[in-house]
């Protein structure tokens, strides 16, 4: 077929056939000349009438048996034809009509990293490339005039060949380039694979007719549209919306899709890690958890978690039995041996899906948590001191490092400090602090850092409101009333007997005696509404709105709150409303006070530095404190030695305060390297874990109906592997065996008709 006007209409999947069904038209031809016979012509008188009227007739009879001849032969050729299958192509229709309209085609390849699920019928990623090399060798064949585009669905923006002419050069560098692609490690924003197709569309207004082929694995976690649905998939605006704009003002679209998938694909991945339990001190434990699914119809059971801490093993760790589709959270107790950024690296037995089976994490550990403790009413007097007995308690006399540092200034010293060296900040009894300090605290506490406030007789509760509480929107939890005084002591009630700081100590019945801890002075609070939405401040972090939780309250009638705390941008914050010291209560004194305040601290401490959550595809924005590194970093991929090490330099952040390392390239999984230099000497190794995304990994493919749903309006064809594929590929092309069946039985019926009217008229 060609692309000219002269080209024939139809072609066929079997033309053998159809000779044969031509060589049949003979035989009417030769029943109708074997059925002529000649006579041996004897004139009579009695005849000449009879003659006479035969050849007026003769010449209606005659075109009468040519038409049912014509008629035979017609129904044995179209029997011929339907049994050789013809059908028509877009471009033979357009040749027909008097010149061929010239369409882009366009495929779409999902390369993501689910597309290297291995079976024994092979990879989709491998059944893919087989069926856009099937696909364009059609366009080749019979639309060479067409041009073609392919796209990769993580990179829709970088098409691999664009707008190429199939002649011999670029048909093999076409393939070429086809064979060379490989599977990503990154998943798909399909909403945005569809504006990328059709942005690419919209570029070139000389593109009037488009035909999208797209080929996947149809993961239902991408088309039915994650959300907050009671069934778990939201459907939201049709994918396909970008497109329908484009195909507007007569243009012409088309689209396909061509599933490769392995159906009931089974796999079992590693879908998340993370720090649990505060900052991680070096020499001791700390806690990991792990989040394993089953995205498989069949239960698992006894799935062996392999488990390295910088390269060294520790214990393996059993999980199951997991039923189908289920996922479950692992906690796991590790050894930490060294200060810095240590690599946790947890593993599942290989299959079908291996990449997924691995995961990483980059724990920060310190020599200490590092805690700026603001002494409110400080004295020479060590009894008389407000903190004196908390920095006892963060750190106590003995040979066993409790795993804190105290830094104890006071309210003026607080302005000449920087917080990015600590973890957490205690307020014992402050009176107030400047403007500029409040602001270093709240961004301190955003970025994951962590505060404590202790009350007491210097608090002046109209500044406090003012500086800390501001209506909701600031650090406080609680918007103080005035001091109560209460006649007879208060004691404790534990509300959240599951809070990490407090289930050590709340035990029923209380037998270590929490709640039997006199308190003769508190203020009264009243917690802040949790706001639905919170707020952002101008660096884009949320600052409300992360919910206020009540601990413990008081016994007096008002049921008076006593340690409240809340979430604040990325940390956390905590106010008890008595005081530090053994001026307003006597808890210092009880045993409970050192493992109480300890855990506290811990748990408000447990979001600095934390490591972020980074995707394969997504940049590593890592920031810096300008007055201790230096501007320049080397960067380490996960696969170095065999990839060299790369130089960046740093630019200020948007604050203009310090400065961010950024780097794109996070093409693989693994662990990155950023080697930092100090500017009084030495270097600092920066480990960032970079992961794939955990929705790859469940492989069920989506539902027809939900293929509908996120089309929306845009019709489409849909193709089920290989096998849906024509011969040479091209599923765009229209059978006509049907039509042929419906004319034969047409032609046959009006022959019987026209001769059973023809003979009794006769």
């Amino acid at each position: 077929m060609t692309g000219s006007a002269v080209s024939t209409l139809a072609a066929f999947v079997a033309p053998a056939l159809l000779g044969m069904g031509a060589a049949a038209m003979s035989v009417p031809i030769l029943i109708h000349l074997l059925a002529r016979r000649r006579f041996k012509r004897i004139r009579w008188a009695a005849m000449d009438f009879l003659i006479d009227a035969e050849r007026r007739n003769r010449r209606r009879i005659r075109m009468e048996e040519w038409i049912l001849l014509a008629l035979r032969c017609l129904a044995i050729f179209l029997l011929g034809l339907m049994v050789a299958r013809p059908f028509l192509s877009p471009a033979d229709v357009s040749a027909a009509w008097g010149g061929a309209r010239q369409t882009e085609r366009v495929f779409v390849l999902d390369d993501s990293f689910s597309m290297g699920y291995a079976s024994p019928d092979g990879t989709p990623f491998a059944r893919a490339k087989e069926a856009v090399r099937r696909l364009v060798s059609r366009v080749r064949e019979d639309s060479p005039d067409d041009t073609v585009t392919i796209l990769r669905m993580t990179a829709v923006d970088q098409p691999v060949a664009a707008g190429v002419f199939l002649d011999d050069t670029q048909w093999e560098q076409l393939l070429e380039r086809l064979e060379g692609l490989t599977i990503s490690e990154r998943g798909i924003d399909l909403p945005g694979v569809f504006t990328g197709i059709a942005d690419y569309l919209g570029r070139d207004t000389d593109i009037l007719s488009a035909a999208v082929y797209v080929i996947s694995d149809f993961q239902r976690t991408d088309w039915a549209q994650r959300g907050a649905s009671s069934s778990g998939a939201r459907f939201g605006p049709a994918l396909s919306e970008a497109l329908e704009a484009w195909a507007v003002d007569d243009r012409g679209l088309s689209v396909t899709l061509v599933n490769v998938g392995e159906k009931d694909a089974g796999n079992t991945a590693v879908i998340g890690l993370s720090l649990r339990g505060g900052q991680v001190v070096a020499g001791t434990t700390g806690i990991v958890e792990a989040q394993v699914a089953n995205h498989a119809a069949q239960i698992r059971d006894r799935l062996p978690l392999r488990v390295s801490v910088g390269g060294r093993p520790q214990a393996a760790k059993n999980i199951g039995p997991l039923d189908e589709h289920q996922d479950v959270s692992v906690g796991m107790e590790l050894e930490f041996l060294r200060v810095g950024d240590e690599a946790v690296r947890v593993e599942l037995p290989e299959d079908g899906l291996a990449i997924d089976n691995t995961r990483f994490l980059s724990a920060p550990v310190v020599g200490a948590v590092r805690v700026l403790v603001v002494n409110g009413e400080p004295s020479a007097d060590p009894y008389d001191d407000e903190v004196s007995l908390l920095a006892t308690a963060l750190r106590p006399e003995g040979e066993v490092f409790s795993g804190y540092e105290a830094v104890i200034v006071d309210e003026a010293e607080l302005d000449t400090l920087g917080l990015s060296d600590f973890h957490a900040v205690i307020l014992a009894n402050v009176y107030r602090i400047s403007e500029p300090a409040m602001e270093s605290l709240e961004r301190f506490v955003r970025r994951g850092g962590g505060v404590m406030f202790f009350l007491g007789d210097q608090v002046d509760a109209e500044l406090f409101n003012a500086a800390f509480f501001r209506s909701g929107e600031g650090l406080s939890p609680v918007r103080l009333t005035e001091v109560a005084r209460p006649g007879d002591p208060v004691h404790l009630v534990i509300v959240d007997r599951l809070h990490v700081a407090l289930r050590g100590v709340s035990r029923q019945d209380d037998p270590i005696g929490i709640g039997r801890i006199p308190f003769y002075a508190f203020f009264g609070c009243q917690p802040a509404e949790d706001a639905a939405e919170g707020s952002t401040d101008q660096e884009g972090l949320q600052t409300t709105g992360r919910g206020v939780n009540v601990i413990a309250r008081f016994d007096d009638a008002e049921e008076s709150p006593a340690i409240v705390e809340r979430r604040f941008g990325e940390g956390r914050v905590v106010l008890l409303a008595s005081s530090a010291d053994k001026e307003w209560n006597l808890w210092p004194d009880h045993p409970t006070f050192l493992p109480v305040i300890l855990e506290l601290i811990h748990h408000v401490a447990a979001g600095a530095e934390q490591p972020a959550e980074h995707r394969v595809g997504s940049p590593i924005d890592l920031p810096l404190d300008a007055g201790v590194f230096e501007p320049d970093a080397i960067v380490r991929s996960p696969a170095y030695p065999n990839e060299p090490e790369a130089f960046v330099t740093a630019t200020p952040s948007d604050d203009g305060r310090g400065l961010v390392v950024h780097w794109e390239h996070t093409e693989r999984s693994g662990l990155y390297q950023f080697v930092l230099r100090r500017r009084e000497g030495g270097e600092r190794v920066r480990l960032v874990a970079v992961n794939v995304d955990p929705h790859e990994s469940d492989l069920t493919m989506a539902r027809r109906s939900e293929l509908n749903s996120a089309m929306g309006r845009l019709p489409f064809e849909y193709v089920e592997g290989l096998a849906g594929l024509l011969p040479g590929g091209d599923e765009a092309r229209m059978e006509l065996w049907r039509l042929v069946v419906v004319l034969a039985l047409v032609v046959l019926m009006v022959e019987q008709g026209l001769a059973w009217w023809w003979g009794q008229r006769r």
